[in-house]
């Protein structure tokens, strides 16, 4: 686990800077208290979003294993055609927290601006292309015919409203980089409420509304999304606000500054792409051993992925604080928060791996009544449960780099990863040893262990410390 006492690279750094803050127990307990209170409302707003999915799936498990199957085997799909989204979200980070930092509020206000532009018109042009691809990418990727109709119905309404749904990821960073992260977690309430609201009874046909099954969620989840959207837009444009965002006056946009984010964000954009090509290719390979197998292993993603965006949001709320000590020039309080949030994401999954683990019967049977599927639903779910306090450290590790604007390093961290490491191992444990789906899941989590140790070192170099915009 990485200390707070800096590496003798880091050391340095400190000292040739302008700071001559000391790290002593009073700052760490400080900075441990505005990390928890950053983080939390971003943990509470990305736990909620995870609440889309697994409604999603809970409700549509109640009609089949084809549903389950339809929406994982689309989710790694949209994880690929919506990795722009990640490009401009990690520029904005680095340009809002450290202008706000620095006491910029206009172009605090230009910043966000540009982000919401951006991300609708990419979001857009994502969306249109999905239409015309996703019924042979859902072949490619396995499904069967019956799993890609499916698929298909899904995934029309939530292309058409992808620029909503980007934009409602940059509502969360907005409010976190002006330092109000507890009106992005009400927000967030919002839209989870309206989703939580309309999924049984568009699914299902409850009372006057129709009964659309797979296309009933996918409206649920859309609707969920422009909730927030319109509340956020509206909220930042407020007298009240730290930034009050004039969406038809003030700054107009900036293409040059969006092109810079873009160029920012690239790094982290490949990365993101890298990951979710990385999560058609774990689709793919489970996909060989049929729907069933498919199905399980969706319903474990989305059921550690809870935990996962949770740190996430942790992390997110950590990095828009670096990124306003690295605007004010204060690098050991950067430091000092970059540290901690390593250290409190591995804690947290440490929990939430072992509940996991512990409640896996009962949480598969909880999905699916078929007690033949619990025991191996049971075994998966488990397995990549072993991975999860790894996953915390790499999330915890790529938040210095996204606050301060420096996102090649986690990227090649997660391309080695990924391609050089974990995938390798999934194929020879999978299909070379024998052990089948379970023994690909196994590799996951020794892959993560491996690309966490990678995350400690790259932090500890201390590098970030120094970029500039």
């Amino acid at each position: 686990m990485i200390r707070s006492t800096p590496s003798a690279r880091v050391a340095a750094i400190l000292d040739r800077s302008d700071d001559d803050e000391v790290i002593t127990r009073r700052l760490h307990r400080e900075i441990l208290r505005r990390v928890i209170s950053m983080g939390l409302p971003s943990m509470a707003s990305f736990l909620l979003l995870t609440v889309y999915d697994l409604i999603d799936v809970f409700w549509l498990a109640k009609i089949g294993e084809e549903p389950v199957a339809a929406v994982t085997v689309f989710g790694a799909l949209l994880w690929v055609l919506a990795f722009p989204n990640q490009i401009v979200g990690v520029g904005s980070v680095a340009f809002i927290s450290r202008r706000f930092g620095a006491g910029d509020i206009e172009g605090t206000e230009l910043a966000i601006k540009n982000t919401f532009l951006a991300k609708f018109l990419i979001g857009t042009a994502m969306g249109a292309l999905g239409l015309l691809v996703t019924d042979r990418a859902l072949e490619f990727l396995g499904a069967e015919p019956a799993v890609r109709d499916l698929g298909v119905e899904y995934g029309v309404i939530q292309w058409i409203a992808l620029g909503f749904s980007l934009v409602s990821f940059s509502v969360y960073t907005a409010l976190r980089g002006i330092g109000r992260p507890a009106l992005g977690m009400w927000i967030s309430v919002a839209g989870t409420i309206v989703n939580l609201g309309l999924d049984p009874l568009l699914i299902f046909g409850i009372g006057p509304f129709p009964e659309l099954g797979i296309r009933g969620a996918a409206i649920a989840s859309v609707a969920g999304f422009v909730t927030v959207t319109a509340w956020g837009v509206a909220a930042l444009s407020r007298r009240g606000s730290p930034v009050r965002v004039r969406w038809l006056g003030g700054p107009a946009p900036d293409l040059r500054e969006m092109l810079l984010m873009l160029k920012i964000g690239v790094p982290s954009g490949v990365s993101g792409l890298s990951f979710a090509l990385f999560a058609s290719i774990l689709v793919k390979l489970v996909a060989i051993y049929g729907t069933t197998v498919v199905a399980l292993f969706g319903m474990s993603r989305k059921i550690t992925h809870v935990g996962i965006m949770v740190v996430a949001g942790l992390g997110l709320g950590s990095s828009a604080l670096v990124g306003q000590y690295l605007g004010a020039k204060q690098l050991v309080r950067a430091w000092l928060a970059a540290v901690i949030s390593i250290q409190l994401a591995a804690a947290t999954m440490v929990v939430f791996g072992g509940a996991v683990f512990a409640l896996a019967p009962t949480l598969v049977a909880s999905f699916f009544p078929d007690p033949d599927l619990v025991a191996p639903g049971t075994l998966y779910l488990r397995l990549l449960a072993l991975g999860l306090p790894f996953v915390g450290v790499i999330i915890g590790a790529e938040q210095p780099f996204a606050g301060a604007g420096r996102n090649l390093p986690p990227t090649l961290m997660h391309m080695a990863g990924a391609w050089g490491i974990t995938i390798p191992l999934m194929l020879l444990f999978g299909e070379g040893i024998g052990l089948g789906p379970s023994g690909m899941m196994g590799a996951m989590a020794l892959g993560n262990l491996l690309e966490a140790l990678g995350g400690i070192w790259i932090v500890r170099r201390g590098r970030w410390l120094e970029h500039e915009l």
